[in-house]
């Protein structure tokens, strides 16, 4: 069996394993196509309508590209090859609406529910079984706690095939060109020394360019401040939708209740309920908000169907937020927020429990990418967690 689907960012990707179509045809799987990459991103940048469909596939396809190096080929053996192969296709399948913005207001990330889906009573767990897949074997490469350290780092490190996708899939989709990385070229060059893939001399420019543009595309389009405005009014309006829900609010629209009441009660989605839910049903329920009596949470989801998210900025003075937050009058909690952005850390040198070193090749000795790079001596900032403060700028003088 041979398939070819077209990518806009790879061209021909290649599926010769039939049990690789068959999860992708798995319900669990085709869910994947109503839930956007970006979240919020689709707000700043009107291209990037790409789905976790097709990142999904993408990072299946680079992996593909890694077994296709005959050095690191060799050692993996057929049986992992496919199960790696299985994991990359599936690492996401669990998200929920909205991407990452979701990960706000349910108990548990999209990467737990990817395992739950994976062990669960689901089409893709059938699909496993009946060719004699243990979904348990690539739960743990999802993990990252397969036996072989070579598949954990092709899965789970800081230049691993989700990566190297999706920076490519939302550079080409946002228009920016940030990560027009040579993914070729670091995977051809790729080596395999003392149970760690190194890299030659000759390809520190593409790895550095990598990192770089990885450190780009968060500063500009994953922490965009409209992005984040989308996040955090969505959070508000759930945080909202919550408070009045405990206050025995009785809201009009109550068909969707049963689908949502987990997260009004900020309980554990169940699974099923979970995989009822993708950017299209959740909008449907936040139409519904918006047809409230109550004036906030009728506002707040209003503003998210509108694209008139809260305002985000780290450019004002605590003092000037509490005299815009006392100046907003009643409801003012569910429009101004403080919170501390993620910081973005360029490279990680040591990491807690596992190594996910990129390693260089010099006189045969692997050598941590750190210790010869000097732009990421330069450039690493350890430090750039900043103070983000949510306001409504539709009421500031």
């Amino acid at each position: 069996m041979e398939k070819f689907i077209r990518d806009n960012v790879h061209g021909d990707i290649q599926i010769k394993d039939k049990v690789i179509m068959e999860l992708i045809n798995t319900k669990e799987f085709q869910r994947l196509r109503r839930i956007i990459q970006l979240g919020g991103g689709q707000f700043v940048f009107p291209g990037a309508n790409h789905t976790r469909f097709s990142h999904c596939i993408g990072v299946f396809h680079v992996l593909s590209k890694f077994l296709q190096n005959e050095e690191i080929a060799k050692h993996i053996d057929a049986n992992d090859q496919l199960i790696l192969k299985i994991a990359g296709l599936l690492h996401d399948v669990g998200h929920g609406p909205f991407s990452h913005t979701f990960e706000s207001v349910s108990k548990i990330s999209h990467e737990e529910y990817s395992i739950k889906i994976i062990l669960g009573n689901t089409e893709v767990n059938k699909v496993l079984k009946i060719h004699q897949i243990n979904p348990k074997d690539v739960a743990d490469v999802i993990n990252g706690e397969h036996k072989n350290p070579i598949v954990n780092f092709l899965v789970s490190s800081q230049l691993d095939a989700d990566r190297l996708d999706y920076l490519l899939r939302d550079s080409v989709n946002t228009g920016v060109n940030y990560s027009n990385l040579d993914i070729e070229w670091i995977i051809r060059n790729a080596k395999v020394r003392d149970g760690k893939i190194a890299f030659p001399p000759k390809t520190i420019n593409a790895l550095e360019h990598y990192l770089l543009g990885r450190y780009h595309m968060f500063k500009q389009i994953y922490n965009h401040k409209v992005s984040t405005g989308f996040d955090r009014t969505f959070y508000l309006m759930f945080k909202r939708a919550r408070s009045l829900y405990k206050d025995n609010y009785n809201f009009q629209s109550l068909y969707f209740l049963p689908y949502i009441l987990e997260i009004l009660e900020d309980r554990e989605i169940t699974l099923e309920n979970y995989l009822r839910l993708d950017d299209y049903s959740l909008m449907e329920y936040i139409k519904a908000f918006a047809n409230e009596k109550d004036e906030i949470l009728k506002d707040l989801a209003s503003r998210i169907i509108n694209r008139r998210f809260l305002g985000a900025t780290s450019e004002i003075t605590m003092d000037n937020f509490n005299t815009m937050k006392k100046n907003h009058g009643e409801g003012a909690e569910f429009y101004f927020e403080v919170f501390k952005m993620k910081p973005f850390i360029l490279y990680k040198d040591e990491t807690d429990y596992k190594d996910e070193n990129i390693y260089i090749l010099k006189d045969e000795n692997e050598i941590k990418l750190t210790q010869i790079s000097t732009i990421l001596n330069t450039k690493n900032e350890k430090n750039n967690e900043k103070i983000v403060y949510i306001f409504d700028k539709d009421n500031v003088e």
